[in-house]
């Protein structure tokens, strides 16, 4: 069978896996040192978040900078602890080390200011920079508490898409073959972000009702969002999100 069928293939299991435990391992950053030669297949659902950055690494030209001057006048206003969150979390997109125990260990439980200044690192991180991007994301999808955590999210979900990991409001002129073979991974690439976004609302939500709070506030936010995103410019999340209203089975 030819690489690019082994390509393809991978890629049409992706959503399968991630749809899984998807934040219970994470490892949400790209590897730099990935090989667009290699097969992004998921092993394991744990490993799901790991494999999707993997993928965009494979779309990345080249290493992105860590854009850790946003929101800095905010952070300085956070409380010590907050502040050692913010400046761990610095370390480790430096490092692009997607194994650090810390992720997990130590970033968790942000209080509501912190919360703002990670979506202010996002708001002044370049578009298409998708690694550090998706990064922010992830770390706010575990901490999706009430309706204005929700609302950080639809305004990634109602993004435009980016259209070149070059330049995302530009599509590329003209792919080689061997570019066309990959279009699948770089489309993945592309929607990281989104994909991040629209998995952690889906995953909250689930676990709202396996806990039988389908009466709880937080649970008509995240449904509600889930259904307005149905109108996004982007036809990913737009699949998406019907795919997480089945799931949800409130389509």
């Amino acid at each position: 069978m030819k690489p690019k069928y082994y390509l393809l293939l991978a890629i049409c299991g992706i959503s399968a896996v991630l749809a899984g435990n998807y934040f219970s391992r994470p490892k949400p950053l790209l590897s730099s040192d990935e090989s667009s030669s290699k097969s992004p297949i998921t092993l394991n659902a744990s490993d799901a978040h790991s494999n999707l950055g993997n993928q965009s690494a494979q779309g990345m030209s080249s290493a992105p900078k860590v854009d850790s001057t946003a929101g800095e006048a905010s952070v300085a206003s956070l409380p010590e602890a907050e502040q050692k969150k913010i400046t761990i979390l610095n370390e480790i997109l430096l490092s692009k080390n997607d194994n650090d125990l810390r992720m997990d260990t130590e970033l968790r439980d942000f209080t509501p200011a912190a919360k703002r200044v990670l979506e202010k690192r996002y708001s002044g991180t370049a578009p298409e920079k998708r690694n550090e991007r998706g990064t922010y994301v992830f770390l706010m999808g575990r901490e999706i508490k009430d309706g204005a955590d929700v609302e950080f999210f639809k305004s990634v979900l109602m993004e435009k898409p980016c259209l070149s990991l070059e330049n995302c409001d530009r599509a590329p002129e003209g792919q080689s073959g061997e570019e066309e073979h990959l279009g699948a991974i770089n489309e993945t690439t592309s929607n990281y972000p989104q994909l991040v976004a629209i998995r952690a609302l889906l995953h909250k939500a689930q676990e709202l009702m396996e806990a039988g709070k389908e009466s709880d506030p937080l649970f008509a936010s995240l449904l509600q969002t889930i259904r307005e995103i149905r109108v996004s410019p982007n036809p990913r999340v737009v699949e998406e999100a019907n795919r997480a209203l089945k799931e949800l089975k409130r389509d």
